[in-house]
């Protein structure tokens, strides 16, 4: 029979941590599908910067005209860094776990390992909350701050084309969706093309919030293509039930449409939408995003890449068992113009 320290056992904590379920991550799974493993501080990326240039004209009676080579540039993009440390509560051995029989029918042994996986649990999710905020965060707002104790706040920009990030709302610089003659489905048509013509990646999917989502469907045009029209790529589900995530509500002239609902609680402990109210995100598959993963600053790990990288030790006296979960992610798109935000009301 395996003892208690094997239990926690480094090794054996990375098995678990591999085979933990973690709540679905729409907006990653969607466009930062790309998970990379670095083993240094640093993660780096390869950028073709070709623009759209044509071969020159010239006379065959003279010499060829010179031309620049294609650019590309590297990006390089230093992970932010997690330590998630827990004491749980050193008479847990002794106590009623959740869902145990009043009374318990525990043995301690048996509950040190339910209450190892319920913590790592609980650990993952709060870490792959923290990739869908970054990835939340790189979409709508093409940047993020990060900031933490003994961490200087850095700011890490995507350098989105400022085209590409629009307020139409009553507060914004233009009339609100659906007002002064504006149309939901005109205005995604041509910030449909502005994507394509910016990134060369045309749009896949579009992410409503809420109420953005009630504003798209408010549009008669919208409504007479999946009324009247029976268009075979126009279907969309005007009602339904409120889903935790994304929402597939149909498509609608090719795009995929999405209702999306998520929150998290803030460093002030106040509960935020993972994106606010009123947005609309024109996506591309061809993001080229990545969730990448920096070397784990830890001897223990080696300085290896991964994921997550968990471990465990006992204070003797008292007794108290720790338990460190570490990670180094950043999530940030490849083709950041193949992304389009607009706040609509």
């Amino acid at each position: 029979m395996a003892t208690i320290d094997a239990i926690f056992d480094t090794n054996v904590l990375v098995g678990v941590v591999r085979n933990l379920k973690t709540p679905s991550q729409f907006l990653l799974d969607t466009f930062f599908p790309n998970v990379v493993l670095a083993d240094t501080e640093f993660v780096s990326v390869d950028l073709d910067v070709g623009l759209r240039r044509m071969a020159p004209f010239v006379s065959p009676l003279m010499e060829g005209k010179p031309v620049e080579s294609r650019k590309w540039q590297t990006n390089t993009f230093k992970p932010a860094y997690i330590k998630d440390l827990r004491t749980p509560d050193f008479r847990r051995p002794v106590l009623r776990q959740i869902g145990e029989r009043i009374g318990g029918d525990l043995t301690p042994r048996e509950r040190i390992a339910q209450n190892l996986a319920f913590e790592m649990e609980d650990q993952v999710q709060m870490v792959q909350r923290r990739l869908e905020w970054m990835a939340a965060q790189a979409c709508y707002a093409g940047n993020y701050t990060v900031t933490g104790d003994g961490y200087e706040s850095l700011n890490i920009n995507f350098n989105r084309d400022s085209s590409l990030s629009l307020d139409i709302s009553s507060g914004g610089t233009n009339a609100p969706w659906l007002g002064s003659g504006t149309t939901a489905s005109s205005n995604i048509e041509t910030w449909a093309q502005t994507v394509l013509q910016k990134s060369g990646a045309a749009v896949t999917d579009i992410v409503f919030t809420t109420g953005a989502f009630n504003l798209f469907v408010g549009d008669s045009r919208v409504q007479q293509s999946v009324w009247y029209l029976r268009s075979g790529d126009s279907r969309i589900e005007f009602g339904g039930a409120q889903v935790l995530g994304a929402k597939y509500k149909g498509e609608w002239g090719g795009y995929n449409l999405w209702v999306y609902n998520d929150w998290y609680i803030d460093s002030n402990g106040a509960e935020q939408p993972m994106l606010p109210a009123n947005y609309v995100l024109l996506g591309s598959k061809n993001l080229a995003g990545v969730r990448a993963f920096g070397a784990i600053m830890d001897e223990d790990f080696n300085y290896g890449p991964m994921p997550y990288a968990p471990k465990s030790w006992v204070e003797k006296n008292p007794s108290r068992r720790h338990i460190l979960m570490q990670s180094a992610p950043i999530v940030f798109p490849g083709r950041p113009n193949a992304m389009l935000a607009a706040k609509v009301a």
